[in-house]
C-alpha cells in the first residue's frame, strides 16, 4: 500500500464544469473491477490519472487522460455485451479478419470497435449469440468446464429413436473426448424429426458431430436459449445491449 499519495487535483476534479467519467465508472467499464472495488484501489492510491495520484472520489476522467491502475495502462474503450439473434447466412468466429457476411455486419453500425462472439457458429445455423470486449469474461465463458445452459432445437434428416437419446445422455466419444448431452426430448407439436437439446456449453459444431456420430444428419440447429438469455424480442437479425443485471449474472456464472 503506498503511503499519504499527493491528492491530484485539476481542471478534471468533480469541482469543474468539464463533463467526462468518473474514475471509478472508468475502471469497471474496463474490465479492471467493481465500482465498489474501484473505489478502494483509488483511496489506496493505486491509480494515476496523467503520472499522478488522484484519491479523491468523483474525480473525472477526461478524453485523452492517462489512466493507469498498479501502473498498468488502463484502455478507454467501454465494455460492451451484445445478444444478437443470428440469421442463417452469416459466419460467426472468434479469428475474425475480413471474412464475407461475417456477424460483426450486423452490429457495425453503432459498433465500429471490435466486438467478437463467444464461439463460432457456421452459416447454416442460426438463434443466440453472446459478443463482448470483455477479453476476462470471453475466457471464462469459454473454457470447456463453464457451466453455460444452452438450448437447442434441431431439426434432423431422419426420425430419431429413444435408443439413440439414451446413446446421447450417457456420452458420445468425439476426438478422443466424451461429450453429453443434459436433456433432449421431441418438440411438443412437431415430428419425431425435430428435438430440443440441452447441453452445457456445447458449440453448434460439436452438437451437430455428436449427431453425426449415431448417424443421424442434422438439417436445422437453432439455438434458442444462451445462459437464460432469450429470444424474447429479438426478432432474426436483431441485437439488443445487456442490461447491468444480465452481465452481473454472466459474471457470476463464468466464477
Amino acid at each position: 500500500m503506498r503511503q499519504n499519495p499527493k491528492k491530484y487535483v485539476s481542471k478534471s476534479s468533480p469541482a469543474s464544469d468539464n463533463k467526462g467519467t468518473r474514475l471509478n465508472k472508468f475502471l469497471s467499464n474496463a474490465g479492471i473491477c467493481s465500482r465498489r472495488e474501484a473505489d478502494q484501489f483509488i483511496i489506496m492510491g493505486l491509480v494515476t490519472v496523467n503520472g499522478k495520484p488522484v484519491t479523491e472520489m468523483g474525480f473525472q476522467v477526461q478524453i485523452g487522460d492517462e489512466v493507469r491502475y498498479d501502473g498498468q495502462m488502463v484502455r478507454s474503450t467501454p465494455l460492451v455485451y451484445i445478444l444478437l439473434n443470428k440469421p442463417k447466412g452469416f459466419l460467426a468466429t472468434k479469428q475474425g479478419g475480413d471474412i464475407k457476411k461475417s456477424i460483426q455486419e450486423l452490429i457495425r453500425s453503432a459498433h465500429s470497435e471490435k466486438v467478437a462472439p463467444i464461439g463460432n457458429m457456421g452459416r447454416t445455423n442460426t438463434g443466440l449469440l453472446f459478443l463482448t470486449n470483455d477479453d476476462k469474461l470471453r475466457k471464462r465463458l469459454s473454457q470447456v468446464q463453464s457451466k453455460v445452459k444452452m438450448i437447442y432445437k434441431v431439426t434432423l434428416e431422419n426420425k430419431i429413436s429413444l435408443t439413440d437419446f439414451e446413446k446421447l445422455t450417457r456420452g458420445v466419444l468425439l476426438q478422443k473426448r466424451t461429450y453429453s448431452i443434459k436433456k433432449i426430448d421431441y418438440v411438443i407439436g412437431g415430428t419425431k424429426k425435430e428435438i430440443g437439446v440441452e447441453v452445457d456449453n456445447l458449440s453448434p459444431g460439436v452438437l451437430s458431430r455428436l449427431f453425426e456420430k449415431i448417424n443421424h444428419k442434422v438439417l436445422v440447429m437453432d439455438r434458442v436459449m444462451y445462459a437464460g438469455l432469450t429470444k424474447k424480442d429479438l426478432p432474426r437479425g436483431r441485437w439488443r445491449k445487456l442490461t447491468e443485471k444480465e452481465i452481473q449474472f454472466l459474471h457470476v456464472l463464468a466464477h
